[in-house]
């Protein structure tokens, strides 16, 4: 008898495109974004709607006129400054830090939990910190499409991750990005990050 086939739960398109705003979240709070990655976003459509002046479609544009006239070496030295420092990063993109004021503390310990009731297993290599935005935001792209034997999560699991682990903090973050005078391009990317997540949690909130 042969081996029993998996088929991959269905991922409509609208939910692709979700989880590909997800993916390049996560990428440029990871690391500052190289030549092809800026010139991608450079050269990305705008986003189709109905009213011109809704916040993501215009953070988008943004984006894409900042990633047009950003260069990589630029891109890279305020990554630095803004997210590494000397001793202590200027703007700290770890849960922990902005919901208590210190690292290794409680929304870890929860986002660590969570976790492991879903399947995932920590990478020995990785060196992120589960609670770094970039890692939530990367945990959010899987549980939309799946992926590495990861199968697509219901809309119930989105809704509880998002709820307890990215909505108390994302705000938190853009501002305090946004604050930074070291910040430039990633001021753009903290408004997009903000209109993209706050159409999530409307989402999230509308569909129950």
């Amino acid at each position: 008898m042969s081996d029993a086939v998996a088929f991959r739960a269905y991922v409509s398109p609208e939910d692709h495109g979700r989880a590909n705003f997800y993916a390049l979240i996560s990428r440029l709070l990871a690391a500052a974004p190289d030549q092809a990655l800026l010139a991608a976003i450079a050269g990305s459509q705008p986003l189709a709607t109905d009213d011109n002046g809704a916040a993501l479609p215009v953070a988008w544009s943004k984006l894409i006129a900042a990633s047009t006239a950003m260069d990589e070496d630029a891109a890279s030295d305020e990554y630095e400054k803004l997210f590494i420092g000397v001793g202590k990063a200027p703007v700290n993109l770890h849960a922990s830090h902005h919901l208590t004021g210190f690292m290794m503390e409680q929304p870890l310990a929860d986002v660590r939990g969570t976790l492991a009731t879903l399947g995932f297993a920590r990478v020995e290599t990785q060196t992120m910190v589960e609670d770094h935005l970039a890692a939530l935001m990367e945990v959010m792209r899987l549980l939309i499409v799946g992926g590495d034997g990861v199968q697509p999560s219901s809309v119930s699991v989105r809704r509880q991750f998002f709820v307890a682990h990215v909505e108390p903090s994302f705000e938190l973050c853009c501002t305090a990005i946004e604050k930074s005078p070291l910040a430039n391009f990633y001021t753009v990317v903290a408004q997009f990050m903000r209109s993209f997540l706050q159409v999530e949690r409307d989402a999230f909130a509308i569909d129950v």
